[in-house]
């Protein structure tokens, strides 16, 4: 079967990294597999659906902050504008003693995100409706959070303003990015102090049984996130962070 070529590539991918599945996450990765190319016929959740890619691209790609030790074990998880559920998912496969809470404004994908938890039976996830910018000013929400993961989210400086909100003083936040990243650090390390974060750390690397050049780019939060941010929905992209900067010191 396809879906084999799958678990097969994940497999050989996770042992590069001293990772092995046991026998309900590998049955909860090749359901999860099912389910989003059953999903993607009607609601286009992703263009990639080769086996191996889905593997490499979607699997490896979401669980490579677990061969960095990023994620303690009962720690809680927020993963923002998760879309099909990356990398939420994979790490919450893997991470069974961890609570996640995946993220999304689009509400088709929510509905999807729901049904793959209960088919998966996957009791430490919650799905939420929202916007990222609304939802960080909750009470429920806001410094709720160990560790905030986005990926494919956009700039730093739009991450950061999105993510950091989340995190408690002490966690962090964690940008996937690719090999283009140096482009963007400096406008990373230089906004995450406005939402009260601090660049501490960059992971290069490449994705196992692949080329494909990737990197964690990780903030710690230092202190409380000022009320102001997030701002409202739309904003942070229309206005980034940086152009706050380009203005202070333009005064």
């Amino acid at each position: 079967m396809e879906i084999d070529k799958t678990l097969k590539r994940l497999e050989e991918g996770l042992a590069h990294w001293n990772i092995a599945l046991d026998k309900v996450q590998r049955e909860r990765f090749r359901r999860l597999t099912q389910l989003l190319l059953e999903w993607n016929e009607r609601l286009s959740l992703t263009s990639i659906t080769e086996p191996e890619r889905i593997a490499i691209e979607h699997y490896l790609d979401s669980v490579a902050p677990l061969a960095f030790n990023l994620i303690g074990e009962e720690t809680a998880v927020v993963d923002v504008g998760t879309g099909a559920g990356f990398p939420g998912l994979p790490l919450a496969i893997m991470c069974p003693k961890v609570s996640f809470t995946l993220v999304d404004a689009t509400r088709k994908k929510v509905t999807y995100l729901q049904s793959v938890c209960s088919e998966l039976g996957l009791t430490n996830v919650e799905v939420v409706w929202g916007r990222a910018e609304e939802l960080a000013h909750q009470k429920a929400f806001r410094e709720g959070f160990d560790v905030a993961v986005a990926r494919a989210f956009g700039a730093l400086d739009i991450v950061w303003e999105c993510t950091i909100p989340f995190v408690k003083i002490g966690g962090i936040a964690i940008a996937y990015k690719g090999p283009k990243v140096d482009e963007e650090l400096e406008i990373g390390k230089l906004t995450a102090p406005l939402v009260g974060g601090k660049v501490e750390t960059v992971h290069k690397f490449i994705l196992p049984t692949s080329e494909l050049r990737r990197t964690l780019v990780i903030a710690r939060k230092v202190e409380s996130t000022h009320h102001r941010f997030p701002r409202r929905p739309g904003i942070p992209e229309k206005r980034p962070l940086r152009s706050l900067i380009k203005d202070k010191n333009a005064a």
